[in-house]
């Protein structure tokens, strides 16, 4: 990046969505570590550059950027990355007598035993011992966190030190498209990785009773992964109502996805991993679809407040449950101009980004409350 820039961002995995708040957000170094398969087809920007963990840590050394925003500390398996990242940061200011701060963004909202064992239940010693480094390296070395919801609030407040941390939080919502498309009658659209912790089993079983129920329904499964094969073949068997993509490039997704009345997001708990927010949920929003999903992503309560279908996924009927949520929704879909008016008019994201990176003394949430449907 030639012109000087006062922050810098990590990310593990390069998205899309890293690259538009890239351009939207406060300019800064963007270094990534690796790539998520939804990057496919996406052009770079500049001050974008992929590196290793040394890499970073040399950079630290001659980067202009005095504020450094790190993934969470809750990211399980990046953790020892993020503490050398983080202490790395501080060190390089501490030799170059100029001060530097660390910043980061949470999203995690799972809770602390599901976090430190996985699939495994492991002693409650072990998870206060787990929680006690976390939270003293955090306070240690971050100087500001923002979070994406109540849940992922609640999720730390649980770690000894980190409330002494400058913190504040917002919900991440979009801000609606400016170029609304409108929606193809009865169809449903799922995005996302072909895999157990995103419903797909549930969504398959859940399908044949919409069909029943909503003659001329129709579903597209967009994205890659090892149960692409399995869905590949359960759409074949109903090719009418049914088709399976696999991997789009993340324009060609997104065109699907506005033209779509319903998107469906299953996610179920698996191990450390729980839905935080939802991408695919963000973008059905902006589009102004009605969101079938789970009670999972920390945007459940908004989903439900305003009109949305949220359906438990430890329930043992979940296929029966998801098959009504997403009957009712094709049957009867929110507006999507009021699905688009119940939306802030400043992404979430990027107002976190810029208390983040500001020197805001608090984050402002431009986030209606009001329920769609309710008179103001």
């Amino acid at each position: 990046m030639s012109a000087r820039v006062d922050s810098m961002r990590i990310v593990p995995e390069l998205r899309a969505a890293h690259i538009e708040r890239h351009r939207l957000g406060t300019p800064a170094e963007l270094l990534y570590l690796g790539t998520n398969y939804d990057l496919a087809g996406t052009d770079l920007a500049p001050g974008i550059e992929r590196v290793s963990v040394t890499g970073a840590l040399r950079r630290f050394t001659t980067t202009t950027a005095t504020t450094l925003e790190v993934p969470e500390p809750l990211w399980m398996r990046f953790w020892p990355k993020h503490a050398l990242l983080a202490a790395g940061f501080h060190v390089a200011g501490l030799l170059r007598r100029r001060p530097h701060r660390v910043v980061t963004y949470a999203m995690e909202n799972n809770d602390l035993q599901a976090l430190v064992g996985g699939r495994r239940r492991v002693p409650g010693v072990v998870v206060l011992l787990v929680a006690l480094l976390v939270g003293a390296v955090a306070r240690l070395t971050i100087d500001r966190i923002a979070f994406a919801s109540d849940a992922a609030r609640a999720t730390y407040a649980s770690l000894p030190l980190v409330a002494a941390i400058e913190q504040s939080s917002t919900l991440e919502l979009p801000r609606p498209d400016e170029a609304p498309v409108d929606a193809t009658p009865l169809t449903c659209v799922f995005v996302g990785v072909m895999e157990r912790r995103k419903g797909v089993h549930e969504l398959m079983d859940a399908w044949p009773a919409v069909e029943r129920a909503v003659p001329g329904a129709r579903i597209v499964l967009i994205g890659p992964g090892p149960l692409e094969p399995l869905a590949a073949e359960w759409a074949a068997s109903s090719p009418s109502t049914r088709r399976v993509t696999g991997r789009l490039p993340h324009a060609a997704a997104g065109a699907l996805l506005r033209s779509s009345a319903v998107l469906v997001a299953p996610s179920v708990a698996d191990g450390r991993w729980r839905e935080q927010i939802g991408l695919p949920i963000k973008e059905a929003l902006a589009a102004g679809l009605t969101v079938v999903t789970t009670d999972q992503t920390g945007l459940a309560g908004w989903l439900r407040d305003h009109g949305h279908g949220v359906v438990e996924p430890s329930a043992p009927d979940l296929d029966r449950r998801l098959a009504r949520a997403i009957t009712d929704a094709l049957q009867a879909p929110l507006d999507r101009g009021q699905v688009r008016g119940a939306l802030p008019e400043r992404d979430g994201r990027l107002a976190a980004d810029a208390w983040l990176h500001g020197r805001q003394t608090r984050l402002v949430a431009d986030v209606p409350t009001r329920p769609i449907g309710v008179a103001s």
